[in-house]
């Protein structure tokens, strides 16, 4: 395949550098007291030296994912579904307890496994589209090809039980669906499947279900009081923040302030102007991928590219709500920012996919794509 003149990978690739830059200086801000309380003062900066290490090992897959040549993630879509898979139920089997979403190894959580499992849906959807563009709409090849394969892995996710993964995967991978040319019957249908998944999940499991009747009546959505204290930091950061390293919040009343919470220890400290700036780069990340999506070479990747945009945008919509209460508490990470291991090499694994598209955009808009 001849390279065309590299559009946009430039661009993104210094947004990508920017939101880690961000992350890291308020990974420090926010994990240090949560390290001090925990192992002391001689180990203020332990979750700092990991978030560290965790992106080295993250911008190296970035790199060599970069270096790869794309098209063999669409003639091995299936074979990374299946692995992912595999990953699932070695965790499920392998680790004691009522959680299994986490793949354990000596007692250390290695990563969690729908994040890789994410990663080969929107891979497999991606290559289910374009190898079926003509016949999307075919029930017999939408259920045999498709849809199969998509009920099992959200079981598998349920049975962790990973209710917000389940979500949002489900979001992503409809999204896609949608702009593929899916017919309106079908959506309805997949609503309705997606509906019931989610009343099964909550009959099932009683803590979503308390949960989700909390925060849908609005009384006690939360019981650790996590999204009270994170609207309070929201009002405490004013326009301009009380300061680096100023927050009040993180003294022992964010239990979860390095990872799914930092945004509220971000706006008391650097106040709406950051958060500002936060939401201008992310959705700056979301346009230049769109950009890559309509300049693809072909549908398998563009719909790529459009899902791994779609996958870290909704991520950071859905943490950016739940903490002002929009949704319910769901613990999903702001890419590029939040303490994670696996989240943060997959999220920078898709970025390296996203600019090794790049190198074969084409000048003229793909004519697949209208977005």
């Amino acid at each position: 395949m001849k390279k065309n003149v590299k559009i946009y990978d430039m661009p993104l690739l210094y947004v990508t550098m920017g939101l880690i830059f961000f992350g890291t200086i308020m990974q420090y801000s926010a994990s240090s007291t949560i390290a001090i309380n925990k192992f002391g003062w001689d180990n203020y900066n332990y979750f700092l030296n990991k978030h560290i290490f965790r992106l080295f090992i993250g911008l190296f897959a970035m790199i060599s994912m970069y270096n790869l040549r794309f098209k063999l993630l669409k003639k091995y879509s299936k074979h990374i579904l299946f692995l992912s898979w595999s990953v699932m139920l070695l965790a499920y089997f392998w680790n004691a307890g009522p959680t299994r979403r986490f793949l354990v190894i000596n007692g250390f959580n290695v990563f969690t496994t729908s994040d890789f499992t994410r990663f080969a849906l929107i891979i497999f959807t991606a290559n289910f589209i374009s190898t079926n563009k003509k016949n999307i709409n075919s029930l017999k090849i939408i259920f045999n090809k498709y849809l199969i394969y998509v009920f099992i892995t959200l079981f598998l996710i349920l049975r962790q039980p990973d209710l917000s993964s389940t979500f949002i995967i489900s979001i992503i991978i409809f999204s896609m669906l949608i702009i593929g040319g899916l017919k309106i019957k079908f959506i309805i249908y997949t609503l309705i499947s997606g509906i019931i998944t989610v009343i099964f999940s909550l009959i099932r499991y009683p803590f979503q279900k308390r949960r989700f009747i909390n925060w849908l009546t609005n009384s006690n959505p939360d019981p650790t009081s996590q999204v009270e204290r994170a609207k309070q930091a929201l009002q405490n950061g004013g326009f301009w923040g009380n300061g680096f390293s100023d927050s009040l919040i993180k003294e022992g009343f964010m239990a979860e302030g390095h990872t799914d919470f930092i945004l509220p220890i971000i706006a008391e400290e650097i106040g709406f102007f950051g958060i500002l700036i936060i939401f201008l780069s992310f959705f700056t990340f979301y346009f230049l991928s769109i950009k890559i999506a309509k300049n693809a070479p072909d549908i398998f990747s563009s719909m790529l590219s459009l899902g791994i945009a779609y996958n870290i945008l909704f991520y950071f919509l859905i943490n950016s709500g739940y903490v002002v209460g929009i949704f319910p508490p769901t613990g999903l990470a702001i890419p590029f920012i939040s303490y994670g291991g696996s989240h943060t090499l997959f999220t920078l694994i898709s970025v390296g996919v996203l600019l090794n598209i790049s190198k074969y955009c084409n000048i003229y808009k793909n004519k697949f794509l209208r977005l």
